[in-house]
Parts: structure tokens; C-alpha cells; sequence
């Protein structure tokens, strides 16, 4: 028991080390200086700004013909992790010249649009920002391009997460194979964000244009390529609160840990403590007494 207790008080520092963290990875299909020049891990003084500001302020990131920003919002290293070898986001970073993969970069407010603008001008390049699948995108052929792939945000959790993160990854990577074909020099970064604000909700009589988005569900075919028009949905998911709100959120779930792996053992130490206490006073009546012959003495 009192190895238990060592070991979660150990864990617990790791478990809130990491609930600020994104994931940023990146590749280059030609020998990069300013990949090359990064450390394999990176001091906590680093945050993920910092980190793609770095990169991308290398000189050498110009002479590609494309530079490929990703944002995904929610993404983990741990979904990275259940990507199988064979998707192209592995096998790029496992055969390219030059790779990086820095799994727990503390957060920092960055903005994709405003690092391609930065980059886009001091490499006097054409600048693209779409979300993979979108339909009408035009490449131009010795132009270089800075683009920008807008990932749909990952909210989902347990085994709907894992199923949505391949088909992200699925789409993504057609993608990039497809970008490959016209830049074959190219420099990808793929990274986590927070969140975007959430937006007040209109009401359901309110009159909501369609809007192009990527259909990444199961039950689908793959929308790669296509335009697909939904109507925006204002309306509560069925089902219980469990269904309808987040309740297990990361602060959540650490503070249940440590109490399950803290104040239980220290309980069952005190009521072991207490149990093993013995009363002092005998009250055995000592062989050979005889209340009797106490009497008549």
C-alpha cells in the first residue's frame, strides 16, 4: 500500500505536466536546416509559437516549393500514437531527410493565418488556406505556395475518437500526396491548437446559409475531392447529460486519481493504525482465584 502511494504521488506531477501540451510534428522530402538545426527534445521554456516562429524564420524553408501548415485543434500526441505505420503522415516521417516529432510542446496562442501572411510575404509566395477535401482549389505550377489545411477539431472521446482520428488522418493524407504531386519539394508542419471560441448560438428559426464542410463520419463515403453542403444544427444531442455535456474533462479526471490513489491509502492506513491498537487493562481472572476463600478470610 505504501508503494501505491509513492507511485501515484510520483505519477501525479507527470499527469498535470502534460494537460497543456500539443503535439507538433513535421517533415521536409529535401535535406532542411531549419529541421535539422532543431533540438530531439526541447526545453520547457519552449512553447509551440516560439517553436513554429523558429522554424519558420529559417531561410532555408524558401527555397521549397511548398510549405504546408496543418492546425487541428484538439489533436494529442496519443492520438498521433494510434495512427497505424502504414498511414502517409508515418511513413513520411519515417523516410523524409529531414523530421522532427515533438509530442508535448507546451501550448502557446498561435494563429495560422498569421504565420503563413509572415511567411507568404518574405518568400513572395502565393498563399492558400482551405480545409482538406474542399472543392475549387487551384494550384499553380512553378509558383511557390505557402497553404494552410484547416483540420476539424477533435471532440470526441474513447473509441469514437480513434475512429474519427483515422479518418482525419485518411483525408489528410490524400491530401498531402495530392500537394506532393505538384510541389515536390515541400516543407509539412502539423500541429495541435486549443479550441476555437465558441459562438453564440442562434436560434433555431434564425435563416443559416449552407456552408461547405468535410463529412468524416463511419457511415459515410470518403468526401475527398467533393463539396459537401450541410445545414447548420442548433439543436441538443439525445440522451442523458453524459451525452449532452463533458463531464470527465482532464482536471476532472486528475483530481480522481488522486484521490483514489491518495486519500484511500492514507484512510486505510489510519483505520489499520487504529484497529491494531490493544487495550492495556487485562481483565483475566488469574488461575486458582476462589471468591470464596477471599470471603472467609
Amino acid at each position: 500500500m505504501a508503494a501505491r502511494l509513492v507511485l501515484a504521488v510520483a505519477l501525479s506531477p507527470l499527469v498535470l505536466a502534460f494537460s497543456h501540451t500539443i503535439p507538433v510534428i513535421s517533415w521536409s522530402s529535401s535535406s532542411s536546416i531549419a529541421l535539422d538545426s532543431l533540438p530531439s527534445t526541447l526545453s520547457n521554456t519552449i512553447h509551440s509559437a516560439s517553436l513554429l516562429e523558429s522554424i519558420l524564420s529559417e531561410e532555408d524553408v524558401c527555397n521549397h516549393d511548398a510549405i504546408v501548415l496543418v492546425q487541428q485543434p484538439g489533436l494529442h500526441a496519443s492520438d498521433l500514437r494510434t495512427l497505424s505505420p502504414n498511414t502517409h503522415i508515418a511513413r513520411s516521417l519515417y523516410s523524409s531527410p529531414s523530421a522532427r516529432q515533438f509530442p508535448y510542446v507546451p501550448h502557446g496562442q498561435w494563429d495560422i493565418s498569421s504565420l503563413a501572411e509572415d511567411v507568404s510575404s518574405r518568400c513572395k509566395s502565393r498563399m492558400l488556406k482551405y480545409a482538406p477535401g474542399e472543392g475549387g482549389i487551384t494550384l499553380e505550377h512553378g509558383t511557390k505556395h505557402v497553404v494552410c489545411l484547416d483540420m476539424p477539431a477533435i471532440g470526441h472521446a474513447g473509441k469514437n475518437r480513434k475512429v474519427a482520428m483515422k479518418e482525419h488522418a485518411s483525408v489528410l493524407g490524400e491530401e498531402l500526396l495530392a500537394l506532393a504531386s505538384v510541389f515536390p519539394d515541400h516543407l509539412i508542419i502539423i500541429a495541435g491548437s486549443s479550441f476555437p471560441a465558441h459562438e453564440k448560438r442562434q436560434s433555431p428559426d434564425a435563416d443559416l446559409p449552407s456552408r461547405p464542410v468535410l463529412d468524416l463520419s463511419p457511415s459515410s463515403p470518403s468526401s475527398f475531392g467533393k463539396t459537401v453542403y450541410i445545414n447548420a444544427n442548433t439543436t441538443l444531442p439525445e440522451g442523458g447529460i453524459l451525452k449532452r455535456y463533458q463531464l470527465l474533462t482532464p482536471g476532472l479526471i486528475t483530481v480522481l486519481l488522486i484521490s483514489f490513489f491518495v486519500l484511500v491509502p492514507v484512510v486505510m492506513l489510519g483505520v489499520s493504525a487504529l484497529a491494531s491498537i490493544q487495550n492495556p487493562l487485562r481483565t483475566d481472572i488469574p488461575k486458582g482465584f476462589s471468591a470464596q476463600d477471599k470471603k472467609n478470610q
